[in-house]
């Protein structure tokens, strides 16, 4: 058996540890959908709230605003941590229920993790 010079088995090791650093940091197809907005469920036409970030969890369509999100089931409420507005008006969240203290205006066509403290406040959401 003959045996490889010592040049070339140093330049198999180093591709082969090469090959298998790009393997560690390759991101799966699935995480890089989650991340693209276009991916988030939301009905065309609607503002939608989501309980995780990158458009996950338990998450609402809204075509009219929500006076108490602690009213709704999905523990959205004071637990907003992403949005998706494809409304065609802006939206407005609110720190107290009944629509009160506005906290942040998201932009219609934006969609997108809050930022803390936001994503642990809001109680409603309206067009605004």
């Amino acid at each position: 058996m003959p045996i490889m010079p010592l040049r070339k088995r140093r330049l198999g090791l180093g591709l082969a540890a090469l090959v298998g650093t790009a393997a560690m940091l390759a991101i799966p197809t699935s995480a890089q959908a989650a991340g693209d907005p276009a991916t988030w469920s939301c009905d065309p036409s609607e503002f939608c709230i989501y309980h995780d970030a990158q458009g996950g969890g338990a998450h609402y369509a809204l075509s009219d605003g929500a006076s108490n999100l602690g009213a709704l089931a999905g523990g959205l409420n004071d637990h907003v941590w992403s949005v998706k507005n494809i409304s065609g008006d802006d939206w407005c969240l609110y720190r107290d229920a009944d629509y009160e203290n506005e906290i942040q205006v998201i932009l219609d066509g934006q969609a997108l993790d809050l930022a803390s403290p936001v994503r642990d406040q809001a109680s409603s959401v309206e067009e605004c």
